[in-house]
């Protein structure tokens, strides 16, 4: 017999699997699991323990994960689009190339996680940990993300235009070629980073601290900076906020 849980056909019985079990909530976690390619779309999997599974290729399409721990996973290419990721743990994990458009991760812990090449448009990040993250090519436009830590994280690439970054920290951060465009920013904190052929276009600025940061040839053209004391960092080959190219 087989029973419909959350849209998707779970097997009963002897014949069951782990999948199956979390999907009809018989079991609440699943360590080191092997996922690989299973559907959860829309699944209630709220406090589950993923520790250590290979979720490479699943989904989790619209699923339910608040307060999920799916620390150190293989989600490589897996999908994460619309969840409900609010409080979860992605601590170490490998979530490269993965998919989060428009997902609800506010609070969630993405502690040393390699986010390489993953799709997070339009997701909320409101109060995530990010640090020690790697954002290498990183599509997140239109993310919001205030109060966020990237304390540390690698952005190299990353698409961060428009995204909402107000009172987040990217202390220590190495942070290249990548796009602020029009970002609201303001607040935030850069103490420390590096920051290399980065484009902040438009971008919000304003109290923005920056002391001890290194700023190379990054384009501030337009961005609003005022309370900015660009004196407390090394500034080299910018363009400043007024169209002036520095030394």
């Amino acid at each position: 017999m087989a029973v419909v849980v959350a849209g998707v056909v779970a097997a009963t019985g002897a014949a069951a699997g782990p999948a199956d079990d979390l999907i009809a909530g018989l079991r609440h976690e699943c360590r080191g699991c092997d996922l690989t390619g299973v559907s959860f779309k829309k699944a209630n999997l709220e406090g589950v323990d993923l520790t250590g599974a290979n979720l490479t290729d699943a989904s989790f399409h619209r699923a339910n994960l608040r307060g999920a721990i799916l620390d150190g996973v293989n989600a490589y290419g897996t999908n994460f689009n619309m969840i409900d990721g609010t409080q979860a743990s992605f601590k170490g994990a490998d979530l490269s190339r993965s998919m989060m458009y428009g997902a609800q991760l506010s609070g969630a812990d993405f502690s040393g996680a390699d986010l390489t090449e993953a799709r997070m448009q339009t997701a909320r990040l409101t109060s995530a940990k990010l640090a020690d993250a790697v954002l290498d090519r990183t599509v997140a436009h239109d993310a919001v993300a205030n109060n966020a830590d990237f304390s540390r994280a690698t952005i190299e690439g990353a698409n961060l235009n428009g995204a909402h970054l107000g009172r987040s920290v990217f202390d220590g951060a190495a942070i290249n070629n990548a796009g602020f465009v029009k970002a609201e920013a303001s607040r935030a904190s850069f103490v420390g980073a590096t920051i290399s052929l980065t484009d902040f276009y438009g971008a919000d600025l304003r109290r923005a601290k920056v002391t001890g940061a290194v700023l190379t040839g990054n384009r501030f053209a337009t961005a609003a900076t005022s309370d900015v004391d660009f004196d407390k960092a090394t500034m080299t080959g910018n363009f400043m906020a007024d169209g002036r190219l520095q030394n």
